[in-house]
């Protein structure tokens, strides 16, 4: 009986950290994205933009299903799954105006494509961390 618990507590223990993995990886690679996309606006690099749009839509898929996003959640943050899916569904149209603009040589209305996206990200932080 004891090895039974031993081995479910186990492979919860085993669950939670690999649900953290693809939370932090998420994180990180969207991280990495809007770093690039600042620093291509910042230096007048479209393709460091276009790269950086592309890690932030790899890293912002995790997030598209609201089923999905509460595996990730701590069990008291739960029920903010819908406020990760509403920044995550923010961020997706963002990128898309993005997209557009850079196409037509709208960088001004880009850059607040930009500016959006990162607003998403800052207001879902805020509420399901706690800021």
């Amino acid at each position: 009986m004891k090895l039974v618990k031993i081995l479910v507590a186990a492979s919860l223990f085993v669950a939670a950290a690999n649900a953290n993995d693809v939370m932090q990886k998420s994180m990180s690679i969207m991280e990495k994205g809007m770093t690039q996309i600042q620093q291509g606006f910042l230096n007048n690099n479209l393709e460091l933009i276009k790269q950086g749009t592309e890690l932030v839509k790899e890293g912002n898929s995790l997030f598209s299903d609201k089923k999905v996003i509460s595996q990730y959640l701590p069990e008291n943050k739960k029920h903010m799954a819908n406020v990760a899916e509403n920044a995550s569904k923010r961020i997706a149209l963002d990128i898309n105006v993005l997209e557009l603009n850079l196409d037509t040589k709208s960088y001004v209305n880009a850059a607040n494509a930009y500016s959006d996206m990162l607003n998403a990200c800052s207001s879902c932080h805020s509420i399901v961390r706690n800021w």
